[in-house]
This record gives structure tokens, C-alpha cells and sequence, in this order.
């Protein structure tokens, strides 16, 4: 089997696959929390408990401020490696140049993509802070004790998919592009069918936990 062959197998039905089992496992799980439902709750609300949670949605992400000062000097890692990760690592995923092809025939239509620039200031970005908090992880000793072995598999996938990405667009050419590009290709495609199994499917009840804190504090007519 040559290197074309096997990207091409990679492309096609392992591709095709790796999306079934994450829609399907994403599903299952979102669902699987959904309708576990709520208890029977008798005491009478206090606000409005709807307009707290699609409030607390909208804002969540833009109050970090609030807890910056008081956490930094002792999560300053966490916080600084975990922001500039987290875009890089979606930036990258759907808005580089050389995604914008493959997301066109997933989706149907082109998704725009920054500068090539840019993209590789994410890419570094992202790959020097999964190994500043992968190695915080280690030493810190709460850390390490809550870290299992999926956070570590996880993160040598997504380490393996941004260092390739990286190799082919940038370092590699001939033999060695297309080397790198099937192991880039590969590596995300494992890295898709098993995110319903692992904690990274935690973006699944972001969204939930957020919800149904602003409804807390909503029913109790409190602020946050």
C-alpha cells in the first residue's frame, strides 16, 4: 500500500466513520443527560429562572476577569496555557487555509480561514501550552492525582494532530509531506471517534452545567 493509498483510505471510510461514531457517541450522551431530567422542585421562584440561564450562556465566557486577579498567582498556568490551547487548538480546526477544502465537503460550504500567519502563531501557541500544562499536570501534585491516563492519551493525540499539521505545512516536503500529513490525518481521526468515550467530551455539558446554574440562580433571584 503506497502513502497515497492510505491517505486516501484515511480521507474516505476511516474519515466517514470516525464522524458516525462521534455524532452518534455525542448524541447518546447529551441525551443520555437530557433526559435524566430535574427533581420536583415546589418552592415558588423567586426571578425569572429562563432569562438567568440564557443570560449566564451569553456572559460565562466573558467573566474570567472576575476570579483573574484573585486565582492568577496561583493558576496563572492553567488560566494563560488553557486560553491561548483552547484557541489555538479551535482556530485551528476550523479556520486555517488548509482545512477550509476538507470542512467545504463535511458542510457543503467553505468556512472562512485566517491568514496563514496567524495560523501558525495559533499553532505554536497551542502546541508550547499543551506542553506547559502537560507537564504542570505532572508535577502538580492535586493534579496529577485527579489525571488519569486519558488525559495523557489525549493529549499526545492532540499534540501528535498539531506538531504534524505543523510538519507538513511548514517543515516537510516529498516523501516526508506526505508521511506527515497521513499521520496528521490519522491521528485526527482517532482523536474524533474517541472523544464521545473520553473526558473531552465535556464541551458536550458545558453548555448544560451553564444552563442550569443561571436557572438556579434565577428561581433563588439572585445575581452572579
Amino acid at each position: 500500500m503506497t502513502d497515497v493509498n492510505l491517505y486516501d483510505i484515511i480521507r474516505g471510510p476511516l474519515l466517514k466513520f470516525a464522524l458516525f461514531v462521534f455524532f452518534a457517541g455525542i448524541s447518546y450522551r447529551f441525551f443520555r443527560v437530557l433526559l435524566l431530567g430535574l427533581p420536583e422542585d415546589y418552592a415558588k421562584p423567586k426571578g425569572n429562572p429562563l432569562t438567568k440561564a440564557l443570560e449566564k450562556l451569553a456572559l460565562k465566557p466573558t467573566q474570567g476577569w472576575r476570579f483573574f486577579m484573585e486565582v492568577f498567582a496561583h493558576r496563572g498556568i492553567q488560566y494563560v496555557g488553557g486560553f491561548l490551547f483552547h484557541i489555538g487548538f479551535l482556530g485551528l480546526t476550523f479556520f486555517v487555509p488548509q482545512h477550509s477544502f476538507l470542512w467545504k465537503e463535511i458542510l457543503g460550504f467553505e468556512l472562512p480561514y485566517m491568514p496563514q500567519l496567524v495560523a501558525d502563531i495559533l499553532a505554536y501557541s497551542a502546541l508550547l501550552s499543551l506542553i506547559a500544562l502537560t507537564v504542570h499536570r505532572v508535577f502538580n501534585p492535586v493534579l496529577k492525582l485527579l489525571t488519569g491516563k486519558d488525559e495523557y492519551f489525549a493529549n499526545i493525540l492532540i499534540g501528535t494532530i498539531i506538531f504534524t499539521g505543523l510538519l507538513a505545512s511548514r517543515w516537510s516536503g516529498g516523501g516526508l509531506y506526505v508521511w506527515a500529513l497521513n499521520l496528521h490525518m490519522l491521528s485526527a481521526v482517532i482523536l474524533i471517534a474517541y472523544i464521545p468515550f473520553s473526558r473531552l467530551s465535556h464541551f458536550v455539558y458545558y453548555f448544560l452545567s451553564v444552563f442550569f446554574y443561571g436557572w438556579n440562580v434565577g428561581k433563588r433571584g439572585v445575581s452572579f
